[in-house]
């Protein structure tokens, strides 16, 4: 009897927990941000695992960050705030040589969804949005890894 009772919590447990990733607004997240001299990309998915890429300045370098509860639901409630389609796929400034750029990058259930901003022609909405995301991964505690290189997905403009 108490191992029929241990299996049943043990089954309620797991589906509790799939159907908690279930109703996360992404699979993937990812946000890139480029500069003449800076180059990074975050990944945030449905673990408490976030993963941050730095391409520039060299050495090139990999780590990733723990987020207990509280941080999760706090960036989760950031992506729910950003709606794709109110957007463009990509804002660029062609008169401008030397811009900073970013790029917003959203899979759920096999549809992947991003904005492209190069230069200060979009919404000025998207670029708060990226500064709340900087602001954020700010306040991680990132350590080195090692391991396999993370699935960035697609971190240039298309």
């Amino acid at each position: 009897m108490k191992y029929l009772f241990l299996a049943l919590v043990s089954i309620f447990l797991i589906s509790c927990n799939e159907t908690e990733k279930k109703d996360q607004p992404f699979d993937s997240f990812v946000y890139t941000f480029s500069a003449q001299a800076l180059d990074y990309s975050i990944k945030f998915n449905n673990s408490d695992t976030v993963y941050f890429t730095k391409r520039r300045p060299e050495p090139a370098s990999n780590s990733y960050a723990i987020i207990d509860g509280a941080q999760k639901d706090s960036l989760i409630a950031l992506v729910e705030k950003l709606d794709f389609s109110k957007y463009q796929n990509v804002y660029e400034d062609n008169a401008i040589m030397d811009a900073s750029a970013f790029k917003l990058y959203k899979h759920k259930d096999g549809t992947e969804n991003a904005v492209y901003v190069y230069g200060t022609k979009a919404p000025e909405e998207l670029y708060r949005y990226a500064a709340q995301l900087n602001e954020y991964s700010k306040r991680l505690n990132f350590k080195q890894y090692n391991g396999k290189n993370p699935d960035f997905g697609n971190v240039s403009k298309n």
